[in-house]
């Protein structure tokens, strides 16, 4: 019965296994960021403090409580320009009347972000040559248990509850984009203007942020980009989930290894998304 099924049904099996993980643990690690709170302890290395935003919800903000501490300060366009190393509390007093604020960073999370990018360039090499299907799943899973408290931590870093907001988005586009994509109305991943679209647009937005680290860049700018880049990710799920339909059609198409493939190319996509509409949330 199993061989059976379609490849749409592979590929949402394994892609809502994998974003089920993720949302999970972002969702267990915001809950316990509010139980760090309300106990006065610290998670990841990390404590909390709470504030309220302009709407009077409890915004969670995330710090590091060991000496020295480094602060940060940022230019007019919201890009960090200076650094300093706060001894103790009352230089931290000081530093903040001048501006400055504190860097969150610890050496767990260091450690989760290092073990995220092998996890996810091992999937990528998995998924790109087909081969042991088995261990690339093993390790898409590990880099979704890994993503999950990541995701919870940036969406800390903004204001948890436009993270909730951002996630509700991307829930509906993904649904929009799957039933267009996948009902063929358009064949989205034949169109050779849509593939070069997407292929020089996503390495335009690769330049970009790459150029963040050497050039100032404004917050309109930013936004901007970020508003494109949650477009051009959009665009792409159209594309994938068309490619599922076609995939479908094709002798020897209805496979796991090509499911497999799919569904971690309509998760990166979904990230994206996801990640581009909280750039834009945090810069407006």
């Amino acid at each position: 019965m199993l061989l059976e099924t379609t490849l749409i049904f592979k590929t949402m099996l394994i892609l809502s296994s994998q974003i089920g993980l993720v949302l999970l643990g972002c969702f267990y690690f915001i809950k316990n960021a509010h139980y760090a709170y309300e106990n006065n302890t610290t998670l990841f290395g990390l404590k909390f403090r709470g504030s309220v935003n302009m709407k009077n919800q409890l915004d969670l903000v995330p710090y590091v409580d060991t000496f020295p501490r480094k602060m940060v300060m940022d230019d007019e366009n919201g890009s960090p320009s200076k650094m300093k190393l706060a001894e103790n509390s009352d230089e931290i007093i000081k530093y903040l009347k001048e501006g400055y604020y504190q860097e969150r960073s610890t050496p767990v999370f260091n450690g989760l972000v290092t073990l995220w990018m092998i996890t996810l360039g091992l999937t990528l090499f998995f998924a790109a040559t087909g081969i042991a299907t088995l261990i690339g799943v093993i390790s898409f899973t590990i880099q979704s248990l890994l993503m999950g408290p990541l995701l919870g931590f940036i969406m800390l870093e903004m204001d948890e509850n436009d993270g909730y907001r951002a996630l509700k988005i991307v829930f509906f586009v993904t649904i929009l984009t799957g039933i267009i994509g996948y009902g063929d109305f358009i064949s989205f991943s034949e169109s050779g203007f849509l593939t070069f679209f997407l292929f020089f647009g996503l390495l335009g937005l690769i330049i970009f942020n790459i150029s963040r680290a050497f050039i100032t860049m404004s917050r309109k700018s930013v936004r901007a980009s970020a508003i494109f880049g949650a477009v051009l990710f959009s665009i792409f799920l159209l594309y994938d989930f068309n490619l599922v339909r076609k995939r479908e059609g094709m002798i020897d198409g209805n496979t796991w290894e090509n499911a497999f493939e799919l569904a971690f190319a309509i998760y990166l996509d979904i990230i994206n998304l996801l990640l581009e509409i909280l750039e834009a949330m945090g810069n407006s």
